[in-house]
């Protein structure tokens, strides 16, 4: 039984429905005479002519038979087809359909196609190239006339596709996202007023014309690029900045694809055409390239003089310096050699924000996991009101970004609530406002930040702790660029004693990205202290390990739960602690269940839940990497325990099946049972936890004396 609510029949109509109504009505000043006409002549359709027309425009193909067209609720097709082409609803596929119609056919199709007709086709042709071959050597009326059926092609395709990019915001062929809002999938943002996303028909028309550009060249060949250049200088001319910043990435994109092909003259008229800070970044270096310096320094200046942003300062103070100052290495290299250096074990190689984490905690700071998510919270709930309370705050139901972010408008809309929040900031009592609205709107799904446990404290703790004025400058950038400053922020934040400290943690082979440098500098300037931590990896023969072993009531970790868990913590091949508890799984325990492990519902009626256990477990593990044998499954069945309780669960991992396997190859099997016999390691109550973890830990002993032996023998020496 599907746990979905039943859809009637005609759901897709009152979705179309619901679209038509709501764009006529936000988008009265946006329509022109060809929307209007088309939503009169839709509304003079028979119901049934009008669920048609939708079920064609609904779909992704250009051309239909009657025989594609079999919907229940629409009786007597043919007529349906009549009546929406007498309307211009409809037409019969002519030649300007051909190539769209060859599209929907198979390869197979296609090649017997050519053969009939003595084509002549490469083995190593792609589909498309075949169908490229058929159209150029086949005319169109014999290829239609191999067709027994009439062929249809609905009517109104770009009005129709107008009108959903008017109501999404982009490109969209369909109306799933109302379907999947009837289903429950996907949650709406409810209001009573939307404000239109464009401010003019031509800002409409020339986002929609810029959007269809760009998508146009997401997988073209040479051939498409060059006939988008050839016609670009027909495209909409920029009305507005929205469509200026569309129109900068088609330039650049189009550039780039001329700077591929070495047609260095070409990439560097395209880029001329865009704003974007990558383009004059490219221009640059090509013309480097080519030894026009006197362009190149005019172009540096100028950046330098009145920069975008910070990455373009960067970048043209970098550029300058390296070329023309005779200074060798670049701002980049500058900071990575300022910044912190450390050694972690090579489990923690996937993991080096938390190897980084580890190493400050033992200095004394409270270390936390934020990149992206601490500022964009921080903004997002100082002034969650102006965002999203206001009257027409979004466009739709379906959007989640505010409008007041569209175009960097945000500061400009709302100069007066700006200044006064910001000064709360910097006198350092913004943490009531930001408190008051945690207390009514915690959980609220946003297109600004993520909730997640402890966000409240930690943003409780960072504001008592950071510097007043570097907070409120921090934010007042936000506020002027929220868009171009959301992502890039240092992974950690330190809070101690002697204040706060941000920390992009790279390891071996990761790269600074310039928008992360720029975010850096962005918070120096502010007045926070933020630098690099880079982490090397080996193995360290002083590393923590716990050995753990679960019991559960099933294998899967979504549906069941823990019985037991037992652990030995281990430090240079010696036991130095364990921990062991039976676990109440709040769920019964299947009688084959107790039969292997010797676990029965009554052993566990008065033990913990995991709840009560999960803290002084997750103390026992702090700062040791995570062991067991098979690892994944003691591991995910844990992490799961601790999401339904919303804390993160995250250690490096270590398996001791697969590290034996690389560290002892060739063995008859590396099951617990039959390693711990080939080993001569005491096994006395196999599949009860902590006799398991005990086995594990020895196997871990073994593997460590191998994988450990390099360094011992290099200290030896």
């Amino acid at each position: 039984m599907s746990r979905f609510p039943a859809l009637p029949p005609t759901y897709y109509h009152a979705h179309f429905s619901e679209m038509l109504a709501f764009v006529r009505e936000v988008y009265a000043s946006v329509l022109g005479e060809t929307e209007h006409t088309f939503i009169t002549d839709f509304a003079g359709l028979s119901l049934e002519a009008q669920c048609l027309f939708i079920r064609m425009s609904n779909r992704k193909r250009p051309v239909f038979t009657a025989a594609d067209l079999v919907y229940t609720e629409i009786g007597e097709i043919e007529w349906r087809l009549e009546e929406l082409a007498e309307a211009g609803f409809a037409r019969r596929a002519s030649a300007e359909d051909y190539r769209s119609w060859l599209d929907t056919l198979t390869r197979p199709v296609l090649e017997q196609m050519a053969r009939e007709n003595d084509i002549a086709l490469a083995r190593q042709w792609s589909k498309a190239q075949v169908a490229r071959a058929v159209e150029a050597n086949l005319p169109f009326e014999d290829f239609a006339a191999s067709f027994s059926h009439t062929t249809w092609v609905p009517g109104h395709r770009e009005t129709v596709g107008f009108l959903l990019y008017l109501y999404f915001g982009k490109l969209s062929d369909n109306l799933t996202a109302f379907t999947l809002r009837d289903l429950g999938v996907v949650s709406v943002r409810g209001q009573t007023a939307y404000q239109a996303r464009f401010v003019s028909r031509e800002e409409a028309l020339g986002g929609h014309a810029y959007t269809q550009a760009l998508r146009s060249l997401k997988g073209a060949a040479p051939e498409d690029y060059q006939r988008l250049a050839e016609r670009a200088d027909t495209l909409p001319a920029p009305a507005t900045p929205f469509v200026d910043g569309l129109r900068d990435r088609l330039m650049h994109d189009l550039g780039r694809f001329f700077e591929r092909q070495k047609d260095t003259d070409q990439a560097i008229g395209f880029y001329a055409q865009s704003g974007l800070f990558e383009s004059q970044e490219r221009t640059i270096r090509l013309l480097h390239g080519r030894g026009e310096t006197e362009r190149v320094l005019g172009l540096l200046e100028s950046m330098l003089d009145s920069p975008a942003h910070d990455e373009a300062f960067l970048f043209a103070d970098d550029f300058y310096r390296r070329k023309f100052g005779k200074k060798r290495t670049s701002a980049f290299t500058d900071l990575l050699r300022e910044g912190e250096e450390i050694g972690a074990d090579d489990l923690y190689r996937s993991l080096p924000e938390l190897a980084a984490i580890r190493h400050y905690e033992t200095k004394g700071w409270t270390a936390h996991h934020v990149e992206n998510g601490l500022w964009p919270a921080l903004f997002g709930l100082l002034f969650w009101n102006e965002l999203f309370e206001q009257p027409g705050s979004l466009a739709s139901e379906f959007d989640w970004m505010p409008q007041a972010l569209k175009d960097n408008r945000f500061a400009t809309l709302f100069p007066l609530v700006v200044e006064e929040r910001l000064a709360a900031l910097e006198t350092g009592v913004g943490w009531p406002l930001i408190a008051d609205t945690l207390n009514r709107r915690e959980g609220r799904e946003n297109g600004i930040f993520g909730w997640w446990p402890g966000l409240e404290k930690l943003l409780h703790d960072f504001l008592c702790a950071a510097p007043p004025k570097a907070v409120r400058d921090t934010v007042a950038a936000l506020c002027a660029d929220f868009q171009g400053l959301r992502d890039g922020f240092p992974d950690l934040l330190l809070i101690g004693p002697c204040g706060v400290r941000f920390i992009e943690v790279k390891g071996e082979g990761d790269q600074v990205r310039r928008h992360q440098l720029a975010r850096l500098n962005l918070l120096r300037q502010a007045g926070f202290e933020a630098g690099i931590l880079r982490v090397t990896f080996h193995p360290d023969p002083d590393q923590v390990y716990t050995v753990v072993d679960i019991e559960t009531t099933g294998g899967q970790s979504a549906n069941e739960r823990v019985t037991e868990i037992g652990a030995v913590k281990i430090r240079n091949g010696e036991i130095i602690d364990t921990w062991q508890s039976l676990i109440n799984p709040e769920r019964r325990i299947p009688p084959f269940i107790t039969e292997l492990t010797g676990i029965s519902n009554a052993m566990v009626r008065d033990a913990p839940r995991f709840a009560d256990i999960a803290d002084d477990f997750d103390a026992f593990l702090k700062g040791t990497v995570f062991v067991a044998h098979n690892v994944n499954f003691d591991y995910g069945f844990l992490s799961a325990e601790y999401r339904r309780l919303e804390r993160p669960f995250r250690y490096p991992k270590m398996c001791t099946v697969a590290s034996m396997r690389r560290h002892f190859p060739g063995l008859a099997a590396y099951g617990l049972g039959p390693l711990s016999r080939e080993f001569g390691i005491e096994l006395k109550n196999h599949h009860r936890a902590l006799s398991d973890a005990m086995a594990a830990a020895e196997l871990l002993k073994l593997i460590n004396e191998r994988r450990l032996s390099p360094i011992r023998d290099w200290d030896a020496r």
